[in-house]
C-alpha cells in the first residue's frame, strides 16, 4: 500500500488551462506549446509542462498544466512579464481558446506522490465545488477511505483562481487501472462537477528540457 506524504517532492502549485479549439488550430496547438510556451516558462523555473487531450467524460477538450514548487512563480514578475509581452502567436492561439477556464491551484496534503518529476500519460481530473458545511467531510472521509486502498497517484488541490473550488487528480501509465480506479469521497453537497479521463500528448521537464511524447 502507498504512504500518504505531508510533503511535496514535485512542487505544490499548479496551473491548469482548459479548453476547445477549432480543428484549423489542433494542428499548431502542441508545435506552439513545445517551441514557445514551454521553453519560456521553463526558462524562469517551472518545474515540468504538459498538454493532454480528453479520451472520455465531460469538459474541454484540450487541457495543459504547468506545475510550479509553490504558486508565488505564478504571481512573480518573470511570469508576469511573459503575460503582459505576449509573442504575436502567443497572443492569436490565446484568442483562439474557445470556452477556456484557467485555474491557479494549490496543494492540499497528505497526497499520493510521484517520485519523479512531470505528470504520467494519463490523468483524471475532477473538478467540483463542496459546500461549506461538508468541507471538513470531503477532507476527513478521504484521510479515512485512502487507507483502505492501494491508490494510484493522487492530488488535491483547492483553487486560487477560477470556477471550481476543489481539484482531485488521479495519474497512471495504465489507463485501464485509472478506468476502475475508484476513492469513495463523493459529497452529496457537491456540485457542479466536471470528471474527465485526459491522455498526455506532450511534456517538457526541467530537468531534461525537452519534450517526450507517450
Amino acid at each position: 500500500m502507498k504512504k500518504l506524504i505531508n510533503k511535496t517532492k514535485n512542487g505544490s502549485g499548479l496551473l491548469a488551462i482548459f479548453c476547445d479549439l477549432d480543428h484549423k488550430d489542433q494542428k499548431k496547438f502542441h508545435p506552439w506549446l513545445l517551441n514557445e510556451m514551454f521553453p519560456a516558462r521553463l526558462k524562469i523555473g517551472f518545474n515540468s509542462c504538459a498538454s493532454f487531450e480528453k479520451i472520455s467524460g465531460d469538459g474541454q477538450e484540450f487541457l495543459t498544466l504547468y506545475e510550479v514548487d509553490n504558486i508565488v512563480y505564478l504571481y512573480d514578475k518573470p511570469y508576469q512579464k511573459l503575460r503582459e509581452n505576449r509573442s504575436p502567436l502567443d497572443a492569436k492561439f490565446h484568442k483562439s481558446f474557445k470556452n477556456a477556464s484557467r485555474y491557479i491551484l494549490t496543494l492540499i496534503p497528505p497526497s499520493i506522490e510521484k517520485e519523479h518529476s512531470g505528470f504520467l500519460d494519463y490523468i483524471k481530473i475532477s473538478r467540483q465545488n463542496i459546500a461549506g458545511s461538508d468541507v471538513q467531510k470531503y477532507h476527513s472521509n478521504f484521510i479515512a477511505n485512502i487507507e483502505h486502498l492501494d491508490p494510484l497517484p493522487l492530488r488535491r488541490y483547492i483553487t486560487v483562481e477560477g470556477e471550481h473550488h476543489n481539484f482531485t487528480i488521479i495519474e497512471t501509465r495504465e489507463v485501464k487501472k485509472i478506468i476502475d480506479h475508484y476513492i469513495d469521497n463523493e459529497i452529496s453537497s457537491s456540485n457542479n462537477r466536471i470528471n474527465a479521463l485526459y491522455k498526455r500528448k506532450i511534456q517538457s521537464l526541467r530537468e531534461l528540457n525537452n519534450a517526450n511524447k507517450p
